[in-house]
């Protein structure tokens, strides 16, 4: 009996809950519903079972949402509730439709306190909270009147990943920490011992491990677990012991992204030297953690390095621009290398499962893997692949996600994963190839296998696994498709020098290119977090000095750190 090897995800975090947003948004975007035309073939859709989960609600309709767990602070959802909804927890998005007052609802706040018992009656004071702002896009999703062509300009005005999210989540995917509240200014829950802590409240960890449970309970092939999270604040401590957990009870694979914000991270009680310190031993601490308990882990940033770079200085794609620390705009690159990355595994017909593909990337022991991009792909209109990669000669296809890392070009271990290039694309027929008659290339009879040969002749000694799929990365609202240079066609291909797109055109979809890759130059990208923690100074921090870390456990961390690095020595290659 086939099985849907079914995936659970867990996104914890507020940047976290950014990637997230954008990949389910992303996710809808590929539903077909009905008898649309697509020039996509269905066993080359991706497998939505895999990712998704069927149930009822309480009008005994169907619903399809993300088998997914959220976790997040107080005022980082908006106007969502944190029970979704689906299931007749409907938002009361305008005034007008408020049942209550606003002094009805102190009244009854003020009641239920009373009840309580909280506080002395007399010393009790209710206040009432400023309602969340509902964004314009969401005001017109809920009418059933997005406009595709009105600039609803969230690059500018998101302030949380809830307004510009397109998919609706079960019930029992929301969390909210207890006692924390989202600010601006500096993290809420700062250090990884904080929220190694917190896992350890009854008041979140019984609730939150019973709902991972009814999850898994609910699978018939469950293959195994996606972690996004947030590694440069306390949300690096809770991924940690969520995945502890996951392996004690339940032993399934594990692809971990940890996320750097693309801004600089503040701390409470702490001035920029003793924050990028408190930065430091949340990910020697994070690292050291996932060493242990991912079975592969991808650091994604669009920043340059994490470390001294008060510049800011970003990452860049040909093609694409945008605001180095917007948090909407960046997130949905992270999230299209996700989206990308993970197809290999989720297409409707493939072999491929995610303890593969792990296993793949990770020879050796070497669970620290590195993410590049390639969006847009970078053909030019009417340009076939085979032309395409023929001319890059050496010129490298693809921009490090993550930061402080360069795999180079030899020795590599990769799985390559190609969307949005149709077959036709290829290379000519025989009877109008003319050149490309002469290339090694025009053998090949699949956008995969091309890519398989390129990577063979222009990596030296390196394991290339190359899937593809026609199907292109929608780039419709709400991803910000503003992104795009005027010299990218609505298709998402290269124009011809100084042509640009027509005005108020935007850019539909987009051919890109994601990989996975493994080489010993990973070791260097150790070796720079190795060497800031030699600056820090751990009893000088505050915000560690009340916790529940001791100076021993992290310096076993840091030697464990070096340990983990020893295995991307040139000696341990396969």
């Amino acid at each position: 009996m086939d099985h849907t090897r079914e995936i659970l995800t867990f996104q914890l975090g507020t940047y976290a809950n950014y990637v997230g947003a954008h990949f389910w948004n992303q996710q809808e975007a590929n539903f077909r519903y009905g008898d649309e035309s697509e020039q996509v073939a269905e066993e080359q859709l991706p497998n939505n079972d895999i990712l998704y989960r069927e149930g009822r609600n309480d009008l005994n309709r169907t619903t399809y949402t993300p088998r997914l767990l959220s976790v997040d602070l107080a005022g980082t959802l908006g106007h969502l509730p944190v029970t979704g909804e689906l299931y007749g927890n409907f938002v009361q998005r305008d005034e007008e439709l408020l049942p209550l007052s606003t002094g009805e609802e102190l009244e009854q706040a003020r009641k239920r306190a009373e009840e309580s018992g909280v506080c002395a009656q007399e010393q009790l004071e209710v206040q009432a909270q400023p309602k969340s702002a509902i964004s314009e896009y969401q005001r017109d999703l809920l009418k059933n009147a997005v406009v595709p062509e009105k600039n609803y300009q969230l690059a500018a005005t998101a302030n949380s990943w809830a307004d510009f999210l397109y998919a609706r989540y079960h019930p029992r995917t929301l969390n909210v920490l207890p006692g924390l509240i989202r600010d601006p200014t500096a993290q809420a829950l700062g250090t990884y011992s904080a929220g190694t802590e917190m896992w350890q409240e009854a008041s979140f960890n019984e609730e939150f491990c019973d709902r991972i449970r009814l999850y898994v309970e609910e699978c018939d092939g469950l293959q195994g677990f996606h972690v996004l999270f947030d590694i440069d604040d306390g949300f690096g401590g809770l991924a940690g012991k969520c995945l502890e957990h996951l392996n004690d009870e339940y032993s399934r694979a594990s692809f971990v992204l940890p996320l750097h914000y693309p801004r600089i991270t503040s701390y409470a009680q702490a001035d920029s030297r003793l924050s990028h310190s408190i930065r430091v031993v949340n990910n020697v601490l994070g690292y050291h953690q996932l060493s242990e308990q991912a079975m592969m882990f991808t650091p994604l940033s669009t920043l340059e390095t994490i470390w001294r770079n008060n510049n800011l200085k970003s990452r860049s794609l040909p093609g694409l621009q945008w605001e180095t620390d917007n948090l909407y705009q960046t997130s949905a690159l992270l999230a299209a290398f996700f989206d990308t990355a993970t197809l290999s595994y989720r297409l409707r017909q493939t072999p491929e499962s995610l303890l593969r593909f792990c296993e793949r990337v990770t020879p050796a022991g070497r669970k620290l893997t590195a993410a590049g991009l390639a969006l847009p792909f970078g053909l030019r209109e009417g340009q076939d692949l085979i032309e395409f990669l023929d001319q890059s000669g050496d010129h490298a296809l693809l921009t490090q996600l993550t930061p402080g890392c360069e795999p180079g070009t030899s020795y590599v271990v990769q799985s390559v994963t190609a969307r949005g290039i149709p077959v036709e694309r290829l290379k000519r027929p025989r009877e109008l190839a003319g050149d490309q008659l002469r290339m090694a290339a025009y053998g090949c009879d699949s956008i995969s296998h091309m890519l398989q040969l390129y990577y063979q002749c222009t990596y030296h000694g390196s394991v290339t696994n190359a899937a593809a799929t026609p199907l292109p990365l929608k780039t419709q609202l709400p991803f910000p498709y503003e992104m795009f240079a005027a010299g990218i066609s609505g298709g998402g291909y290269r124009l011809p020098e100084g042509a640009e797109r027509g005005t108020g055109s935007r850019v539909d979809s987009a051919p890109m290119l994601a990989a996975l890759q493994n080489s010993t130059k990973l070791g260097e990208h150790l070796d720079n977090l190795h060497a800031q923690s030699h600056r820090v100074q751990l009893a000088k921090l505050q915000a560690y000095s009340n916790s529940c870390l001791e100076r021993d456990e992290y310096d076993t961390a840091l030697d464990q750190l070096l340990e983990f690095r020893d295995l991307y020595a040139d000696s341990q290659y396969l």
